[in-house]
């Protein structure tokens, strides 16, 4: 009977509390993880954006330096606005 007992492995609280704090670890690692990832993913996305963004800036000055010159400011005058000069006579084309 006294070697049942020996043979028996009794509850180590010590072995819970190793097991416990592996599992918060496990747990705290993963959940950064995740946190990193979504972090790294809006980054790209800002990024992207503001590439996007510096092409506008760019198309837009350099629309900016055209207005600065009279040819230019005549071409969107006469195409867009539909305006002539005195004296000219305007071309409507049928539809």
């Amino acid at each position: 009977m006294a070697q049942k007992r020996r043979n028996v492995k009794r509850f180590s609280w010590f072995r819970l509390c190793i097991v416990i704090m592996v599992g918060y670890f496990c747990y705290v690692f993963i959940v950064q993880q995740a946190e990193m990832y979504k972090i790294r993913r809006e980054t790209e996305a800002v990024n992207a954006r503001l590439v996007e963004a510096a092409d506008v800036n760019d198309n837009l000055n350099a629309e900016k330096e055209k207005l600065s010159t009279a040819a230019y400011i005549e071409k969107v005058a006469r195409e867009q606005l539909g305006l002539v000069k005195p004296g000219e006579v305007p071309y409507i084309p049928s539809r």
